[in-house]
């Protein structure tokens, strides 16, 4: 999980920046990646592909909710 408490100015002004630009391309293809890594968990058989993708979609998703979240953060700061 990624807390946006911890970051610093800058750090919350560029997930703003990817938010606020209009360009949704990135936080596309985060969520394309989860997904594919969420299919991919489905169908796997080793525990270690299952820790894995589990932390790869984890990974995904808690950047996608650092952009949305971004706009709050940024305000505080």
């Amino acid at each position: 999980m990624i807390d946006l408490n911890l970051t610093d100015r800058q750090q919350a002004q560029a997930l703003l920046q990817i938010k606020e630009t209009g360009n949704d391309q990135l936080p596309s293809l985060l969520r394309a990646e989860a997904e594919t890594a969420k299919t991919m968990l489905v169908v796997a058989t080793d525990t270690v592909r299952i820790h894995r993708l589990q932390g790869r979609v984890e990974a995904f998703e808690d950047l996608l909710k650092a952009i949305e979240d971004a706009p709050k953060v940024v305000k505080r700061l």
